[in-house]
């Protein structure tokens, strides 16, 4: 398991399938002084990566393979320790999951593809940087 020793910095898992756009998106989080991402591929891997460290921030793709990012955010919501993470999903049919984000109350929901810039912004405004 990855951790950081360094205090001040936000801890983001990105949860995506697709490798290429899981390792573009941690990359540009990490560019980012004070935060660190850990990508991984499968909703099983992002729940034992919370068994080792409580994120500062989820970035949930929707399709993703077993277990959709929304059944993943359902069980975080049941784990009293991990509902107060804050959650982005990303996903190229949002207008499909619409009802199911309402319902949960999902607001933070970036539509593939996005600008990068865009995503940085939603991670400062979920996980603000901690001030030095």
């Amino acid at each position: 398991m990855v951790t950081t020793s360094a205090a001040r910095t936000r801890i983001v898992i990105v949860v995506e399938d697709d490798r290429p756009i899981g390792e573009l998106l941690a990359g540009v989080i990490n560019d980012e002084e004070g935060y660190h991402a850990i990508h991984v591929t499968r909703p099983t891997e992002a729940l034992r990566a919370m068994e080792q460290v409580k994120p500062d921030l989820l970035v949930l793709d929707v399709g993703l393979p077993g277990m959709s990012g929304l059944e993943l955010y359902d069980r975080l919501h049941l784990d009293e320790r991990l509902r107060s993470v804050p959650v982005m999903f990303e996903t190229a049919v949002s207008k499909e999951n619409g009802a199911e984000f309402r319902k949960r109350g999902i607001r933070n929901v970036l539509q593939k593809p996005f600008d990068l810039n865009e995503l940085m912004a939603n991670v400062r405004a979920l996980a603000p940087p901690i001030a030095a």
